[in-house]
């Protein structure tokens, strides 16, 4: 029988990353479809037809596609009663930390995107300088918490968590952050974790 869950991504998209991660935490079987981002595969008339931003990842769950990674995190606990709230006020502040994280540590993905994607280097002191003060608010938010929202498992870790788990492509020192180590170690002890590189396939894939 198909998965009810079609993933489109791709394997160096942290973004993607997070959704396919939700599923294998999850324990839930998805469809997965490989997005070409190199010959622009994301702009043709067919992707933009579920995805009308161009980008990836997207979710097409029967007649339904959704866009944002963080928008598909929360459809996906609403949906499947996974990683959400447990009432309507820790539903409120998870979607607050979805916010938060999305703006203190998207210098950490553009840290790696700029040294991996031969970005521009001139951009690198203030993107490396934003990136440690995301860092710093971060590790210290984590201290003497297991986990972002309360003691257990939410999409908001599982939002946070790509970013994390490839760090050193971000040059950013692990060591440097003990309380974002800990945490990114008892997700990594989770079953189903995976790599990103482990996690992604690079081809359409029933997983």
């Amino acid at each position: 029988m198909t998965a009810p869950f079609i993933l489109h991504g791709n394997v160096n998209s942290q973004p993607a990353t997070r959704i396919a991660l939700f599923f294998r935490l999850a324990g839930i079987p998805f469809q997965y479809r490989h997005v070409d981002l190199r010959s622009g595969q994301q702009k043709t008339p067919e992707y933009q037809a579920i995805n009308r931003f161009g980008r990836v990842p997207t979710l097409v769950h029967g007649d339904r596609s959704v866009s944002e990674s963080s928008v598909i995190l929360t459809y996906l606990a609403q949906q499947t009663g996974k990683f959400g709230g447990r009432d309507e006020d820790e539903t409120i502040r998870i979607a607050e930390w979805l916010s938060w994280l999305a703006d203190v540590l998207l210098p950490v993905q553009r840290a790696r995107a700029v040294r991996k994607f031969n970005g521009d280097a001139n951009a690198l002191p203030w993107i490396d300088a934003s990136a440690v003060s995301g860092m710093r608010l971060f590790d210290q938010h984590l201290a003497g918490r297991q986990f972002i929202e309360g003691d257990r498992l939410t999409i908001a870790d599982i939002f946070a968590f790509p970013w994390i788990d490839l760090m050193n492509e971000s040059a950013i020192e692990a060591a440097d952050y003990p309380n974002v180590q800990a945490w990114a170690d008892r997700i990594r002890a989770l079953p189903g974790y995976q790599p990103q590189y482990d996690l992604m396939p690079s081809a359409d894939a029933a997983c």
